[in-house]
């Protein structure tokens, strides 16, 4: 008689996680740090060539970040029309050159309205934030998003962080009670249908 010798497999695709499960774990964990602003925890500091972003009361109606005039634009999705001023720097310019624009915006969260850019946006040089706020127009460079922020949850974003590139010169109450998924033109104030 022969005698039959068990040899259990050893292949790791058999007995392990797939290498593409932990892939896409990996992706939507990093999805979900984006879109949400991982806190960066109590006593760590949330500037590293990073600037804070300004309250809602420093963003004046016609000047934004660093108490320059910008370029009035206007956002329009469905019936509603929000006008807003983007700042004198840059990156800002490079969204001015884009106008008009339209984009789909999505709010997965409860804090803001996003959505790609057609281009991205050179950032080189600008000032960062990990702590957006309402009423700003911010760019996320990881992912070449726009970012239109109403409400503050009290978290802080993962470094590197976004760059103003504006705020809404109105209330906000507009943007954050449209849908999920929203269709946003942006138009230079001079180049607005009337």
């Amino acid at each position: 008689m022969t005698a039959t010798t068990f040899t259990p497999r050893t292949d790791r695709r058999a007995t392990g996680t797939p290498l593409t499960a932990v892939l896409v774990g990996t992706l939507v964990a990093m999805l979900v740090a984006i879109w949400t602003g991982c806190s960066t925890g109590r006593g760590s500091s949330d500037t590293v060539a990073i600037t804070a972003a300004p309250s809602p009361a420093q963003v004046m109606p016609s000047v934004v970040p660093g108490g320059t005039p910008g370029e009035r634009v206007v956002l329009r999705f469905g019936d509603h029309a929000v006008a807003a001023t983007l700042a004198d720097t840059p990156a800002s310019r490079q969204l001015a050159a884009m106008l008009p624009l339209t984009i789909e915006l999505s709010d997965a969260w409860g804090q803001a309205k996003a959505g790609r850019l057609p281009h991205p946006v050179s950032v080189e040089g600008a000032a960062r934030t990990l702590k957006p706020t309402p009423r700003g127009i911010y760019y996320w460079p990881d992912t070449a998003a726009l970012a239109v922020y109403y409400d503050d949850l009290g978290q802080s974003l993962p470094p590197p962080g976004l760059v103003q590139l504006g705020a809404v010169d109105t209330d906000v109450d507009e943007i954050a009670g449209t849908s999920r998924q929203v269709m946003v033109r942006i138009d230079r104030v001079a180049e607005t249908p009337s």
